[in-house]
């Protein structure tokens, strides 16, 4: 029988309810509660944390890496429970933290506590221990009747059992009575080294433009030596407020990487289609394509936590089909 290892995070899957009404990271052994879970495959389990993913850190990312380094052979998968609203978060930050592994890194949890009348979280990690001995290489988050490439995932929706989505990639399977893997996937393989990185930079801000703003909060970050790298979300293909290209400028002079993202939920970033963007990309900014708000961010950690001198090459490198 395939062996998979869960490594408990916390999240909502996980809560219990308060007198005043609210969650609040709980007890429970979720393993058990899951009906014949151990007849798809031999499982171990290992409690990290119980968190809000709100208060999600790098620090506990680390110690996710740190079980599958150790563990990474003895196998056939492994399956992460975790809160949805930094989730997607996560599945960026493993894809950049465990490459090269070959077999399934599966991200679950739940719209509703595991005590709650009709809880989603039994269906979630049955499926996931399921989605984890399955022919699949890469980073998944299992959810609903879906399967998604966790670094082109982002969560949509904070009341549905389908909460997350990843509108720039088709669903690498869906799941139902059976499990169907489309062929999209990254499929398992073998490699003697995988990579385990556990040094990314968290000196990263994210600036959202105001329409009709007039505020310049990003000269507060040209002479701060806690930030290294700075994010602006871009309105369209990239396009950024004339009022912040002196900033911006002095941000790229500074030594600090910028990159630009776009909001939209489809498409990509292309600076030099409008005035707007070509003056970002002529001040010294890059432009993060298609990839993800969510793996933007964990990318810059990335790679200023590995190599600040060969940042560019290291951010346009493909890891994972993180970005076409």
């Amino acid at each position: 029988m395939k062996r998979v290892l869960i490594i408990d995070t916390g999240g909502t899957i996980s809560q219990v309810m308060r007198e005043i009404g609210t969650l609040v990271p709980g007890e429970a052994d979720i393993v058990t509660l899951v009906p014949r879970l151990k007849e798809i495959a031999d499982i171990d389990y290992v409690l990290i944390d119980r968190v809000d993913s709100t208060d999600m850190t790098q620090n506990i990312r680390v110690k996710i890496v740190e079980e599958i380094e150790k563990n990474h052979n003895d196998y056939h998968g492994f399956v992460i429970t975790h809160g949805t609203d930094t989730m997607a978060d996560t599945a960026c930050a493993l894809n950049y933290m465990v490459q090269n592994l070959g077999k399934p890194i599966v991200l679950t949890g739940a719209q509703l506590p595991i005590f709650a009348p009709g809880p989603d979280g039994l269906n979630n990690l049955y499926y996931s221990v399921k989605t984890a001995t399955e022919d699949i290489g890469e980073v998944v988050i299992c959810f609903g009747d879906r399967i998604l490439r966790g670094n082109r995932s982002n969560k949509y929706n904070v009341e549905g059992f389908n909460a997350f989505d990843s509108p720039r990639e088709p669903y690498i399977g869906n799941l139902g009575v059976n499990i169907r893997l489309n062929e999209n996937r990254i499929k398992r393989f073998k490699i003697s080294n995988p990579i385990f990185f556990k040094t990314m930079c968290s000196g990263i801000v994210v600036h959202y433009q105001v329409s009709g703003g007039c505020c310049d909060t990003l000269k507060y970050y040209i002479d701060n030596p806690e930030i290294k790298g700075v994010i602006i979300v871009g309105f369209g293909t990239g396009n950024v407020q004339s009022y912040l290209l002196n900033s911006i400028e002095k941000l790229t002079q500074s030594g600090k990487k910028v990159v630009i993202v776009t909001a939209c939920s489809k498409g990509s970033t292309k600076l030099g289609q409008y005035q707007t963007g070509l003056r970002v990309k002529n001040a010294g900014a890059l432009e993060a394509k298609d990839l993800t708000i969510q793996a933007t961010i964990q990318k810059m950690m990335y790679a200023l936590g590995r190599d600040p001198e060969n940042f560019q090459d290291l951010f346009y490198q493909p890891i994972g089909r993180d970005m076409d």
